[in-house]
């Protein structure tokens, strides 16, 4: 371990303890103090052009108290000695006008963890060249496309966790995250914007080659031109993985997180170990999945971090759990607390080929909507859409409605395909549900 490294470890461990020592003095049964030190070097470009380069710096702590099984937390960016006192303190002022609730509490003590991921140094040349690379290759590739802005971003975090318990989580990590946000244009006439992000380890790859940046390019640039649905039709509707990730998590939100789970809103309360979803359908939280960039290693709590299944073979397996939560309701914690690192299992079509097996539908690249009601119901406008005809891809949708129940999607799977996007937080098939409600105007 060099000088500088053992010198920043040092630093982060001593601020937490400091942070840790206030919060048992001011009478803290059980307490957390968490430091961490960000670098974040940002690149940026707007409409195709270098417009921003530079590098940010951020310190920032939080703290966690239980007293008298009163429970507060607070965050700050100042983590000087005295701010971290200060901190402390006010924490503790937060825990003392709670309620009480003896289901707050920390995990059991675990060994010492150190965790280190990734690029934990900036290849600057290297992150430069692949942004300038990644232009070129949209402006040759797809000349319909114009960039309205890319953002590319080295992050390095240094951190150290202590609980009163015992354990101690110390971690360093380093992934470049890469964003576009873009449209296509011909003359006068534009597509809707459309976005597609990536995360990951290293740069051995060219970033037209990660994710669905390819995929989504092509599809925007068959959008200019658009058409709008004269009618209103029971079909199936067909998600890229992007849109069908966003439908995951009003999914978890729905039937599966705490507030509905707490409250009894939730449909599926009393499903555990019942199907709710087709045979083929299996949902993982998985941030230990091979495909994932510098996944969850260990919950707020203290508990150490493991991959489980929400949904396997249409059975619904687990709820989406904080400990606290669970303790509440008598169900099992949830063996992470990632709201993310979704894996879906793929089927065994290409998305070419269940195409060609659908009379009529629509391929969804977005898609924009409220929330859905305690029933799952859902209505809202799909963007970047394809009409469906007799196993072929037709033209280009103007904004269209659909609307289903979340729950009845799951029942009504048609087809999974076999190819899946990997984008560093997930790992997503594109996936088709029948009797879907489609509204033109």
């Amino acid at each position: 371990m060099s000088h500088k490294k053992e010198d920043v470890v040092n630093t982060l461990i001593n601020k937490a303890k400091i942070g840790l020592e206030t919060l048992q003095t001011g009478g803290a049964e059980q307490a957390v103090c968490a430091v961490s030190r960000e670098v974040v070097r940002e690149i940026n470009a707007t409409w195709g052009e270098f417009s921003l380069y530079r590098t940010l710096f951020n310190d920032s702590v939080s703290f966690m108290a239980i007293r008298d099984q009163k429970r507060g937390v607070l965050s700050q960016n100042k983590v000087g000695e005295d701010d971290l006192r200060e901190g402390a303190k006010r924490c503790l002022d937060s825990a003392e006008a709670a309620d009480p609730d003896d289901c707050w509490q920390l995990a059991p003590e675990v060994t010492e963890q150190l965790f280190e991921e990734g690029s934990l140094v900036c290849d600057e040349e290297k992150l430069l060249n692949r942004c300038q690379e990644f232009l070129d290759d949209v402006k040759e590739r797809y000349p319909m496309i114009c960039v309205e802005e890319m953002y590319v971003s080295h992050l390095f975090r240094e951190s150290c966790a202590l609980y009163s318990t015992g354990s101690v989580f110390q971690a360093r990590r380093g992934v470049y995250a890469v964003s576009l946000m873009f449209n296509a244009q011909e003359g006068d006439k534009t597509s809707s914007f459309f976005g597609s992000d990536v995360v990951v380890a290293t740069l051995d790859h060219p970033f037209i080659e990660l994710g669905s940046f390819a995929g989504d390019l092509a599809l925007v640039s068959k959008q200019v031109h658009t058409s709008a649905l004269e009618e209103k039709f029971k079909g199936v509707m067909v998600l890229v993985p992007g849109c069908f990730g966003s439908f995951l998590d009003d999914y978890i939100s729905t039937f599966v997180a705490d507030s509905v789970i707490l409250d009894g809103t939730s449909v599926w309360r009393d499903k555990l170990g019942q199907k709710v979803a087709d045979p083929r359908f299996t949902f993982s939280l998985a941030p230990f999945h091979p495909d994932m960039v510098a996944g969850e290693r260990h919950t707020s709590e203290g508990y150490l971090s493991e991959d489980y299944d929400l949904i396997a073979d249409g059975i619904l397996k687990s709820f989406r759990l904080s400990d606290y939560a669970a303790r509440k309701t008598g169900f099992a914690r949830s063996k992470n607390s990632v709201f993310g690192n979704f894996v879906v299992a793929p089927g065994d079509e290409s998305i070419d080929e269940i195409i060609k097996e659908i009379d009529r539908g629509i391929l969804v690249g977005r898609f924009s909507g409220g929330s859905p009601s305690t029933s799952g119901d859902f209505s809202g406008v799909v963007k970047n859409t394809f009409l469906i005809e007799n196993g072929e891809v037709k033209g280009a949708l103007s904004e269209t409605m659909v609307s289903g129940n979340l729950a009845e999607l799951l029942l009504n799977i048609r087809a999974i395909s076999s190819e899946v996007v990997k984008d560093g937080s997930s790992v997503l098939p594109w996936i088709a549900f029948n009797d879907v409600i489609v509204s033109g105007k």
